[in-house]
């Protein structure tokens, strides 16, 4: 659900260590191109494309998960190279030394046999991304979708499950078809005032 979804993000954020970041809404890191198809207030119909993604199992825990993705960007990989890392880091169902650096925001969906995902550069593919290490560590790629996304401020973890309800309304009301669960994205780090916070719920919809 939408609050564990939360929880395990802002543990994840409380990792980041990027000084750069205030205290008054600077995000994390940069995040992939986008196209907004539709904007309405809060709400935003969106078109992603292709991301190639570096992803391990969550059975063993969210720290242990984020730290071999860690561990993958900052060098344990056939690389050798330094490479910047984009966000979202993704908590989702499962379905050569470059360090890398990462972008916001984090993002988390629903189920059980989950994945935690740290999205690659643009100018990364799966056969330039150096290979990870680790076994339990492997490279792929998000196909490109649609998401229709209510932005908000505040709580990420109490307001998730509200803006969930708040974002499914506005699609029924706008024949927008869900065709993946809920997905819940936050682009700040945890020290960011509440009324700052940028937070996301983003929900994978059919081409119109």
């Amino acid at each position: 659900m939408l609050t564990r979804t939360a929880q395990t993000i802002l543990a994840l954020t409380a990792l980041f260590s990027i000084a750069a970041c205030s205290v008054v809404g600077s995000e994390a890191a940069p995040e992939p191109d986008y196209t907004v198809v539709r904007a309405e207030e809060a709400f935003e119909i969106r078109d992603y494309g292709t991301l190639v993604v570096v992803k391990t199992p969550m059975a063993d825990g969210t720290r242990a998960a984020f730290g071999r993705l860690f561990d993958y960007i900052s060098g344990e990989n056939g690389g050798a190279r330094e490479i910047a890392m984009t966000a979202p880091v993704l908590n989702a169902d499962a379905a050569d030394g470059a360090e890398i650096a990462m972008t916001a925001p984090v993002l988390q969906g629903g189920g059980d046999g989950r994945e935690m995902i740290f999205i690659l550069p643009a100018d990364l593919t799966l056969a330039t991304a150096p290979l990870p290490s680790d076994p339990m560590v492997s490279l792929g790629e998000i196909e490109p979708r649609r998401v229709a996304v209510v932005r908000y401020s505040g709580s990420m973890d109490d307001n998730a499950d509200a803006e969930e309800a708040r974002l499914r309304e506005w699609m029924a009301e706008n024949g927008l078809a869900p065709i993946g669960p809920a997905e819940v994205a936050g682009y700040n780090p945890p020290w960011t005032l509440p009324a700052y916070r940028r937070n996301e719920v983003l929900i994978p919809i059919a081409d119109e």
